[in-house]
């Protein structure tokens, strides 16, 4: 499989995107004792990279992601489980988005990849956890999922208009290059 040059340098900035807005602009909320919720934005570029560049970049995005922030500034042990995960939010919203007609990025198809995405990847992140920590995921399972949802929202508004921006960049491109 070959890679072109400025999808390899898109999905670095995102990477690097995503490293800093998850360690040093989320926020950590403890529950039943431990680091349980974590609020941030980090997710958004990940998602973006799969919207823009496919299922497989998307994956490859968070995973570098999750692997260079756990390197750099870990905030407990690595366990490969979040990675999947990382990897799985970059892909879940483009496929989901692949069962709309082509081309329906409208705000409620990119609601409902956002929520599909928070719904698996909290789950699995409430599952890693509670292996981890050696609690019950039924216990940490409602409080992350309740922080995951009110985030959706926010993250499809948000990417709703990030993706119509690229749309029109890259449409008012073409047009430069037609004349």
């Amino acid at each position: 499989m070959r890679v072109a040059t400025k999808n390899m340098t898109t999905i670095g900035l995102l990477v690097g995107i995503s490293v800093v807005l998850t360690r040093f602009l989320g926020v950590m909320v403890p529950f039943a004792g431990i680091q349980a919720l974590r609020l941030s934005f980090g997710n958004l570029p990940v998602m973006l990279a799969g919207i823009l560049l496919g299922p497989a970049a998307g994956a490859l995005t968070g995973a570098l992601a999750d692997l260079i922030g756990a390197i750099l500034f870990p905030v407990g042990p690595y366990f490969p489980g979040f990675t999947l995960s990382a990897a799985m939010s970059g892909a879940i919203p483009v496929i989901v988005l692949r069962l709309f007609p082509k081309g329906e990025t409208g705000f409620w198809p990119m609601l409902l990849a956002t929520f599909a995405r928070g719904l698996v990847v909290s789950t699995l992140n409430t599952l890693w956890l509670a292996i981890l920590s050696n609690k019950a995921m039924w216990v940490l399972l409602p409080p992350r999922l309740l922080g995951s949802l009110l985030q959706v929202p926010i993250h499809a508004l948000v990417l709703y208009y990030i993706v119509k921006g690229v749309g029109a960049y890259e449409h008012s491109m073409i047009g430069q290059r037609a004349r």
